[in-house]
Order: C-alpha cells, then sequence, then structure tokens
C-alpha cells in the first residue's frame, strides 16, 4: 500500500509540474510581454545614435517610445560606426524630452494629433463599458494632397465607406494608424477602436482571447459607423486583427455591408503560428499541443489564466472558412513570428478573391515602415478594384 500512496504522490507531482508548465507557455501566447529598451547614445535636433541591433539597422521609419512621456519618429540610417558599435538615424519628429532609454517600435504616429489629420475621441458603447476609439476623416492636408493628385482614385461621399482599423495582440490602436494614410486617400473615414485587453478599453484581465472574446468591442465601432453614415465597411485587421475580422464576417449584424478587406501580417491559424514560434524555442510539441488544448476546455481554461475558452481550430482562416469579400492580404517572408506560408496557402485556397501583395523583407507587421510608398499604393490601387455596389452573399 505503502508504494501504491508513494506512485500516486509522484503521479501529482508530474501532473501538477505538467500543468505549471502548460500554465506558462499559455501565458507566452496571450499575456502581454515585457518592454525590450535601447539606451539613447547621442541625440541633436535632426539625428538619434543608438547602439547597433537587428532592429536600430533596419531600412525605413520607426518609432522609439520614451521612458517616460513622449514619442521620437526615425528615418534612414545615417550612418554605421561598426568599431564604436553604433548607428545614427535621421529624426523624423519629436515630442517631449527624448529620454536615456527607448522602446523600439513600429508606430510611427504616436497619435492621430501627429499625423495633421480631421480626428476626434470617441466612446464606443461595448459590452465592457464604454472603450475609447479615434475617429479619421477626409478632409486634412493628407486628403487635400490626394484630391490634387492626378492619379488618385476616384471617391464617393466621404461618409459613405468606413475603414475600421483593427490592431493586434500585446499593443493598443496605435499600431492601427499605419493604415489610415492609405484610406484617406481612397476617401474613406477611419475608425480605430480600442477593445478589452489592450489597456485602453475596460480592464477584462491581462490575458488575450486571440479574438474570440474581442470581436464583440470592435462590433461596437461597426455600430458606431454605421449610426454614422457609413453604408459600406473595410475591415483592416492587423495580426490578431485578422482573427477578430474572421469572427466579425460570421458574427457582425453589418456583415452584409462589408465590401471589402485588408489584412496585414494576418495571424490566419493560431495553432500554427504557435508551434513556429515555439518549434525556434526548443519547445516540445506535446507541450504545445496539450497548452493549445487546455485553452479550449471549459475548465482548464480558466487554470491557465483565460476568462472562457478559446478553440484555436474554431478560429483558424484555414480550418473554418467564412465568405469573403475582396480581400487585400499585405504581408513578408520576412515575418519570423506569422509564418508567411500561411497566407500563401490561403491566398492560393482563395483566388477568386485573394489579393496577396509581398513586402520587402519586413519584421511581423512592419511591411510599411519598411516601404510606406509601397504599402499605401497597394491598398490604394486594391480600392480601385472594389465594386462598392456588391455586399458578400
Amino acid at each position: 500500500m505503502t508504494i501504491v500512496w508513494w506512485v500516486l504522490g509522484v503521479l501529482v507531482v508530474l501532473a501538477a509540474a505538467f500543468l505549471l508548465v502548460v500554465r506558462k507557455v499559455v501565458g507566452k501566447i496571450v499575456l502581454p510581454g515585457g518592454d525590450r529598451w535601447t539606451p539613447v547614445l547621442e541625440t541633436t535636433d535632426d539625428s538619434i545614435r543608438l547602439p547597433i541591433t537587428d532592429d536600430t539597422v533596419r531600412p525605413g521609419e520607426y518609432g522609439l517610445w520614451h521612458d517616460g512621456t513622449g514619442h521620437t519618429t526615425v528615418g534612414p540610417v545615417l550612418d554605421v560606426d561598426e568599431a564604436a558599435g553604433t548607428v545614427r538615424r535621421a529624426v523624423v519628429r519629436t515630442t517631449g524630452d527624448v529620454s536615456t532609454r527607448v522602446r523600439w517600435s513600429g508606430h510611427v504616429h504616436p497619435d492621430p494629433a501627429a499625423m495633421d489629420v480631421d480626428w476626434a475621441e470617441v466612446d464606443l458603447a461595448t459590452p465592457v463599458g464604454p472603450a475609447p476609439a479615434w475617429v479619421i476623416r477626409p478632409g486634412g492636408p493628407e486628403a487635400e494632397l490626394a484630391r490634387a493628385t492626378a492619379d488618385a482614385p476616384a471617391t464617393d461621399a466621404p461618409a459613405a465607406t468606413w475603414a475600421v482599423h483593427v490592431h493586434g495582440i500585446r499593443t493598443t490602436r496605435v499600431t492601427a494608424l499605419r493604415t489610415v494614410p492609405a484610406a484617406l486617400e481612397a476617401g474613406w473615414t477611419s475608425i480605430v477602436p480600442s477593445f478589452r485587453g489592450d489597456g485602453e478599453a475596460p480592464w477584462q484581465g491581462r490575458a488575450s482571447h486571440l479574438g474570440a472574446r474581442e470581436w464583440p468591442d470592435v462590433e461596437a465601432a461597426l455600430d458606431h459607423a454605421v449610426a454614422n453614415g457609413a453604408e459600406r465597411l473595410v475591415i483592416v485587421g492587423w495580426s490578431m486583427g485578422a482573427t477578430i475580422t474572421h469572427e466579425l464576417l460570421a458574427r457582425s449584424a453589418h456583415r452584409d455591408r462589408f465590401v471589402g478587406l485588408v489584412l496585414v501580417s494576418p495571424a490566419l491559424d493560431w495553432a500554427t503560428t504557435v508551434r513556429s514560434q515555439a518549434g525556434r524555442a526548443g519547445l516540445p510539441g506535446f507541450v504545445v499541443g496539450a497548452a493549445l488544448r487546455a485553452m479550449a476546455l471549459p475548465l482548464v481554461c480558466r487554470l491557465v489564466g483565460l476568462r472562457s475558452p478559446v478553440d484555436v481550430r474554431a478560429l483558424s482562416w484555414l480550418h473554418a472558412p467564412r465568405s469573403l469579400p475582396p480581400t487585400l492580404l499585405i504581408h513578408s517572408s520576412g515575418d519570423t513570428t506569422v509564418p508567411f506560408a500561411v497566407s500563401r496557402e490561403f491566398a492560393d485556397a482563395h483566388p477568386d478573391t485573394v489579393t496577396l501583395a509581398v513586402s520587402e523583407p519586413a519584421e511581423h507587421a512592419w511591411e510599411r515602415n519598411v516601404d510606406a510608398v509601397w504599402f499605401d499604393t497597394t491598398i490604394t490601387n486594391w480600392a480601385r478594384s472594389l465594386d462598392h455596389t456588391g455586399t458578400m452573399e
């Protein structure tokens, strides 16, 4: 009998240890990560010097969040000192005093005020309470420039078509501002909502539910758009925003108004994404499988930090396809977070509705940072092809 109790004790300990490992893996999937800081070595009015890292020498335009308040947008690399291990980049704009360390990001606009556009903040009536959103209308300097351009696309009444820009996991609506310039050029009004879990919308815990719980908050943005004159809707999903878009295609009360989708670095299949990242980290596949299964179980999900089950298979664009309006998919084979191969597979499976635009090599969701002109032109050219009189079947 002593041996039986000893074996049972060992099994209980092993089960508890395995559950802790699974919980940690789930946390890596759904919880925010820690901030990574880069020291600032020198600043002038028009440049900033930083240590050489994979990020600081990347081509394009990026955002540096100060340690405190303020933000700096940096442009091209001006010089690289290999011996000193430093790089100097051009400063495009700065708000606030530059701190001794900064957080590198793709956020070139800290808010709509930095974009010199016609914008306002509104509160959306989400199921969890009022959530802030930005509404940006054509009519600012960027729209005037677009109208003055000879090859600018023809547009209809500004309020008739709204673009709903949906940000991804572990970030805020600031991320999604990067698709607003193209929407303005197309003549669309934009709404950029927050949703639960992003730190701006009402608190619902730190864990993301990968779109399964967040989509009703974005539905509130669609409600606002329609109530304010939107006849047609274009959903713009960044990363996990594509998963939210997937749910809106099935559940939104306004899906008959969807005339197009733009998906940027989209999380089309979470199982593949998580397994890809785990493989690079050397994590055994059976542990990842257990974590994904735990997320989907009604009782176990709470033990791993979720409020309700998340079935990644049900959220997959590959396993649970939706009827699609015309869809533009922008992605880079340089993405080490969300596998590009899934985007290629999805586009190949929907040749009549999906246009895959492959950017220059870029990390996750940095396609516009690498080449803003190509990115915006890709969207506006695609926008010309939309049949504004059509609806989803």
